[in-house]
């Protein structure tokens, strides 16, 4: 998720984060990925081979709701250590109640998909 791109005259190179999700919170989203880094770093994490082919590459999934991402950030202590556990708290609150509100809207699918079977 993070790609190394030579420069042109080969004096350099620098770094792309590619790893975003247009909707999350840029605060949140960067701090999280600092948090990760240093706790990577003080623990001296492989981060392993390079990947020329990431998509086909086999790799643990990533959580695939809300509701499992923020279970995961609940169990995850590194976050607790950078941010707090006020903070962690504060924003898994915050995110479950606005994933139940998600999950309690019947979507133009699930009208389409089922009232036409009444």
């Amino acid at each position: 998720m993070v790609r190394v791109v030579p420069a042109r005259d080969g004096a350099g190179a620098r770094l792309e984060n590619r790893a975003g999700e247009p909707a999350a919170n840029p605060y949140l989203y960067v701090a999280a990925q600092v948090a990760a880094g240093l706790d990577g770093l003080a623990a001296a994490v492989d981060p392993g081979e390079p990947l020329d082919a990431p998509y086909s590459t086999p790799a643990a999934p990533l959580p695939r709701s809300l509701g499992e991402a923020l279970d995961a950030l609940a169990a995850d202590p590194v976050f607790e250590r950078a941010w707090g556990s006020d903070v962690v708290a504060w924003i898994t609150a915050l995110k479950r109640a606005e994933f139940a509100r998600y999950l309690a809207h019947v979507s133009d699918w699930e009208q389409r998909e089922y009232l036409g079977l009444l």
